[in-house]
């Protein structure tokens, strides 16, 4: 084969291979063209369906919405409802409680009684007093005695011996009268006594008469034209005063047993007791100081009125000597000013006040008021058991320390005084687990705070038994005030502080006469001569 020939043939071969490759490409290129058409057509299908799906997940939803919609507001109405209903009963449940909490506090209050709590009997709500024995109160118990003197008990009858004595002692004249009965002449005579009392009346007329020599003036006491003794004047102050008459009663007594003769005005009556408190300034400053000098003191306050508003007396005595003092207000400012408790260096006895427990070298409390709590708390607690407990407790200590004073003793040793505080703590111990058994809001309340109060001045409730001469209660302040009461009842109070202060004076000197045994009507007198009792 020639060269031309071949490469004509070669020549021949590209170019059939060229257009073979131009109709490849033109059909790669048809068919690219066909892919992206296909995509996009995919892609627009896509596009379609997403648009359809979506249209008929909206028309679904739409229509389940309206469907579920209704029950949905249904469900959330109901569901504010029951929230409401809810808030109902919690609210309820809260009234229920406070209501409860309110009878129970209210039933407490009527339930008190002169037993379980410090209040007076006449205060007590709802009670007929009935003549009784023995007292059942203060842990006391009634016994199957009957009413009356005992066998062996000392009889309180005046007796010709005891008369006799009395007449000698005070130089009485006595009266002879001799009467005649029928019987035998040899027979003894039979001696009585009749005691009688005459109210004389006497009028003394003073004459003044004027003399240049002389250097006395005219004494201030007949600056009026008439005026009273000494006598008179005490049993004014001791018919106002003692036995709480008003002004017009005791101008009255001394009317009608004077035929009409003294007609002494109420304006008298005033300035003879305001003659007296000034007279009497010196012995009662005795009496705090006896007070302050003591091994121990009570303390406690009452109420009063003054001009219709409360007032206050606050009390200080020891077994010898009564101290009141009149103030408007309660607190630590009275007991400032009065410079007893914050002077004393001694045991303090009071009913629980713990303002006064930060005065005194120890402190007592009234062991009679812990016992009327456990009482209160056996009548209205039925989950518990530890308030009995602790008051047969405590009633069984002052029983043995009585039977131990009886032997001489001044003390428990500390051995016996390590096991009564031992047992004491035994009955808190069990009072901690009882209270949480109490379903009354208010008893558990009550009772916790009587337990904590137990366990927090446990010394100040047990100290009467490291020293036998220390008293275990309060009572005997509570009788020293008791004569308040009766003042307020029967005059209404006082008409100024003055009158509040007088009267607190004066029946200072009463009482403390009264403890030691005096004649408070004789020391009165005495006290208007001029004299300082009770040094």
């Amino acid at each position: 084969m020639s060269k031309n020939n071949y490469n004509n043939q070669i020549y021949k071969m590209y170019e059939e291979e060229t257009i073979k490759n131009k109709k490849l490409s033109l059909k790669y290129e048809k068919l690219r063209w066909e892919v992206e058409d296909l995509r996009y057509n995919n892609k627009k299908l896509k596009f379609t369906l997403d648009n359809i799906n979506s249209l008929k997940d909206k028309e679904i939803n739409d229509k389940m919405k309206k469907e579920i919609e209704p029950l949905l507001n249904k469900i959330n109405s109901l569901t504010k409802e029951l929230k409401s209903a809810y808030n109902e009963i919690e609210r309820l449940k809260t009234e229920l409680e406070t209501k409860n909490y309110n009878i129970d506090k209210l039933e407490c209050k009527a339930n008190k009684n002169s037993s379980n709590s410090g209040i007076t009997t006449s205060k007590e709500i709802g009670v007929k007093h009935i003549k009784k024995g023995a007292n059942t109160y203060n842990h006391r118990k009634k016994s199957k005695a009957k009413s009356g003197g005992q066998i062996g008990h000392p009889g309180k009858t005046l007796t010709k011996e005891k008369l006799l004595a009395k007449v000698k002692e005070n130089n009485i004249k006595t009266k002879t009268i001799i009467h005649y009965i029928n019987g035998n002449s040899n027979k003894k005579d039979i001696v009585k006594y009749k005691i009688g009392m005459n109210v004389k009346l006497y009028v003394e007329e003073h004459i003044f008469k004027s003399t240049p020599k002389s250097t006395k003036k005219l004494p201030k006491e007949f600056y009026s034209d008439v005026t009273y003794n000494d006598e008179l004047k005490s049993l004014v102050v001791t018919l106002g005063n003692y036995y709480s008459l008003g002004y017009s009663k005791v101008k009255e007594i001394l009317y009608d047993f004077s035929a009409g003769i003294v007609d002494i005005s109420e304006g008298t009556i005033d300035n003879i007791y305001e003659d007296f408190s000034n007279k009497s300034l010196d012995t009662i400053n005795n009496i705090t100081t006896n007070i302050l000098n003591g091994k121990y003191q009570h303390t406690d306050e009452t109420t009063t009125k003054e001009n219709g508003k409360d007032s206050y007396y606050r009390g200080y005595a020891n077994n010898m000597n009564v101290l009141y003092k009149y103030h408007h207000h309660k607190g630590d400012t009275p007991i400032e000013e009065d410079n007893i408790l914050n002077n004393y260096y001694g045991t303090i006895i009071s009913d629980h006040d713990v303002g006064i427990f930060k005065y005194g070298t120890n402190n007592q409390d009234c062991v009679i008021h812990i016992g009327r709590y456990c009482i209160e708390a056996n009548q209205n607690v039925y989950e518990t058991s530890w308030q009995m407990k602790l008051y047969e407790f405590l009633l069984r200590c002052e029983r043995t320390r009585k039977l131990a004073i009886l032997f001489g003793m001044e003390k428990f040793e500390q051995k016996d005084l390590e096991n009564i505080e031992i047992e004491y703590d035994k009955i808190l111990e069990l009072g901690k687990q009882e209270n949480n058994n109490i379903n009354s809001k208010y008893w558990k309340a009550k009772e916790d705070a009587l337990l904590n109060r137990l366990i927090k001045y446990k010394d100040s409730v047990l100290f009467y038994l490291h020293d036998f001469s220390i008293p275990y209660d309060n009572n005997f302040m509570e009788r020293c005030l008791r004569m308040i009461k009766g003042k307020t009842k029967v005059s209404g109070g006082f008409r100024s502080a003055r009158g509040g202060e007088r009267f607190g004076y004066i029946m200072s000197i009463i009482k403390t006469a009264k403890l030691r045994k005096l004649n408070p009507f004789d020391c009165i007198k005495r006290i208007f001569k001029g004299e300082v009792l009770f040094a």
